[in-house]
């Protein structure tokens, strides 16, 4: 409905008067019966009765004329609402990102963006890496920093940050860490220490290891990398990780070696297509794309 034609009838059942209202509204006569019999056929039933001279208001009139007033108001404050959270969104940024994204390029890109454009307000979330696509999957109106393994950025709108490569974690004195670089067939007869299948990184694990030929006996499965780095540090086990999404103790008692695959992941932005993003996503989006061409 036409919420205009409403308020020309509010107009006319204050004044009964075609001619005083088309010139309290600066248009014609003729166009405020137009509108008038317009309301009249959405409602399928008159509002005036012309049978007199004097404008009188028939009983729907009656019913309009009390309702009406409540329905332009509300629709009113519906508007100012809605335009006060688009002009909230136009200010905020978020972005969902992994825990990792201190290791990353992808931090000083969003600090390097706030420093441009302190007039953002930024509001970035950590989620675990199989959690993070789930904002994209639910549309909502955000940007994730996550890692790819060659699948996701065919899907979504994307801008990576760089490559990522997988490595072994082992202890100083294992016979292995003598080697620049580690066959992954060699690790078969070890004690896996992974990180868990939310961080997506187990499965992929588990898929190179299936493709060399073994399964791997897995120790540990969970999120604290802080568990790992010690029952490594004893000798308990290895373990396969990205290369960046991990720093060593500084005591030297892991070694970071790299594995003799030619397979990797991208760390990577995204966001879905075809969506009406606000200004504050476009903003960042253009950052992006200009940071990645230079």
């Amino acid at each position: 409905m036409d919420l205009q034609k409403l308020e020309i009838f509010l107009n006319l059942a204050k004044t009964m008067n075609y001619s005083e209202t088309a010139a309290q509204l600066f248009t014609t006569q003729g166009n405020i019966s137009k509108q008038i019999m317009a309301l009249e056929k959405e409602f399928g039933t008159n509002l005036i009765d012309r049978q007199h001279r004097q404008i009188k208001l028939t009983s729907a009139g009656k019913i309009v004329l009390d309702l009406a007033p409540k329905i332009i108001n509300d629709f009113q404050r519906m508007q100012q609402k809605i335009q006060a959270s688009q002009q909230y969104a136009d200010r905020v940024l978020k972005i969902v990102t992994v825990p990792s994204v201190a290791n990353y390029r992808g931090l000083e890109l969003i600090i390097n963006f706030q420093t441009q454009h302190p007039e953002i307000k930024l509001d970035l979330t950590e989620v675990e890496g199989d959690h993070v696509m789930d904002f994209l999957r639910n549309g909502e109106n955000s940007v994730v920093f996550g890692r790819d393994f060659g699948s996701q950025q065919k899907k979504y709108d994307s801008v990576i940050t760089e490559d990522d490569q997988f490595v072994c974690l082992l202890p100083r004195q294992h016979p292995l860490a003598q080697q620049d670089q580690i066959a992954l067939t060699s690790l078969a007869q070890e004690n896996f220490l992974l990180l868990g299948r939310e961080t997506l990184l187990f499965d992929r694990v588990m898929v190179l290891t299936q493709k060399a030929g073994f399964e791997p006996h897995v120790s540990y499965s969970g999120r604290q990398l802080n568990i790992i780095l010690s029952m490594i540090a004893r000798g308990l086990g290895i373990s396969i990780v990205m290369e960046k999404s991990v720093d060593l103790p500084d005591d030297g008692n892991i070694v970071k070696r790299p594995l003799d695959l030619t397979e990797s992941s991208q760390m990577l932005f995204m966001r879905n297509y075809n969506v009406k993003y606000s200004r504050s996503v476009e903003l960042f989006w253009t950052f992006l794309q200009k940071q990645s061409q230079g």
